[in-house]
């Protein structure tokens, strides 16, 4: 029986600590690290070992990647020159520029195994991912070459790690990225997405060996035992009334496929016990909703390639007689597009910009009193 196979790809010297660890728990649960600085690449004599190292990634079966503030060293041509750029352009956000003449060896290790479509896991250090959101803002404004980046070792280097990250989430798809400040952090967010997918693929392996009639028969019973369960658990409410009451609700759900935008407000109401629960997708968002009792729903409106996937949410939760108050906090594009509709469906506002979502969020959770 083969073992699954994991890259661990990133910067060694200043991420050591982080990349130790991280090898302790994949060995643990009985997967098997691949790491360059472990000796566990092959090293063929006959090509140089920044190649044997982009060489090795199509041979994993999926790659964890680390992002700090080191920019590594640049690969030589021979390494760049195995990866077919032409497919890892179709699997990335059109306009997403690759500067070939600036790659280090973890940039191709990336880009190999985007175009071999393995499973990347991108985990970035808070600091990095925080002063990234302001490069962002400022990276066409002639000010960016004053601006100093605390987190980034060597400030030439900045745009280089900013414009990485830029690749890995403007994918097409896959393209998740976690913050993290410690390495238990990476595990304990491994842990759960490793399970659910794992979870998902045998289900999905299991529902090709029903009959469709037996499929919509089986989503009858588990939304009817949804319904069931939250007539017990949930008392009868009217959306509006319940904001009238000014309840401190203790339990929201956040829908959004770049929950790094929303950290400012989560933490905010985190620190006046105010649970969130994150979800990326609408099929998350409606398996926690199926699991818990939420006291308000929040969601963006764009996610991946589907522009209205807040309308597709509220619709769902319609279909599931949904009770709980719906906000969806969207760009102003968004708002001017899908406001009438979302109303129209049920959701309680739509607003932009986090003054408009922090006081709504306050009001309806009681917590201007």
């Amino acid at each position: 029986m083969s073992i699954l196979k994991v890259f661990i790809s990133s910067t060694c010297y200043d991420l050591d600590n982080v990349r130790d660890g991280l090898r302790d728990f994949i060995y643990n649960i009985g997967y098997e690290p691949i790491m360059s600085d472990y000796g566990d690449v092959l090293y063929d004599p006959r090509i140089h070992t920044h190649t044997s190292c982009i060489e090795e990634v199509k041979n994993c079966d999926m790659l964890v990647l680390l992002i700090g503030g080191r920019f590594g060293g640049k690969a030589i041509s021979e390494a760049v020159s195995t990866v077919d750029f032409e497919k890892v352009k179709e699997k990335i956000k059109a306009g997403t520029v690759i500067d070939d003449e600036r790659l280090s060896i973890t940039h191709l290790e990336v880009l190999k195994a985007i175009e071999y479509g393995l499973p990347v896991y991108t985990f970035i250090k808070e600091d990095v991912l925080s002063d990234h959101k302001l490069y962002e803002k400022n990276k066409d404004k002639s000010i960016i070459t004053e601006i100093t980046f605390p987190s980034i070792e060597k400030q030439e280097t900045a745009k280089y790690i900013f414009e990485f990250i830029n690749i890995v989430r403007l994918r097409d798809h896959g393209n998740n990225i976690f913050p993290f400040k410690k390495e238990t952090d990476i595990e304990g967010m491994l842990k759960k997405q490793w399970s659910s997918y794992f979870q998902k693929l045998i289900k999905e392996q299991f529902g090709k060996k029903e009959k469709s009639d037996n499929n919509k028969l089986e989503k009858k019973v588990d939304e009817l035992q949804t319904l069931i369960w939250r007539f017990i658990n949930e008392a009868p409410r009217e959306k509006d009334s319940q904001v009238s009451q000014k309840k401190k609700y203790g339990r929201i759900l956040w829908v959004d496929d770049y929950p790094i935008n929303n950290e400012s407000v989560i933490s905010f109401f985190e620190e006046q016990n105010i649970h969130f629960d994150i979800a990326l997708t609408t099929e998350q968002g409606l398996k926690l909703y199926r699991k818990e009792l939420y006291d308000l729903i929040i969601t963006d409106m764009g996610r991946g390639d589907e522009s209205n996937a807040g309308i597709t949410l509220i619709k769902e939760l319609n279909f599931l007689h949904c009770q709980v108050p719906v906000i969806v906090y969207c760009s102003m594009a968004a708002i001017r597009r899908y406001s009438d509709e979302a109303i129209r469906l049920g959701a309680y506002r739509v607003v932009n910009g986090t003054a408009n979502i922090t006081s709504l969020i306050t009001d309806i959770c009681g917590l201007s009193n």
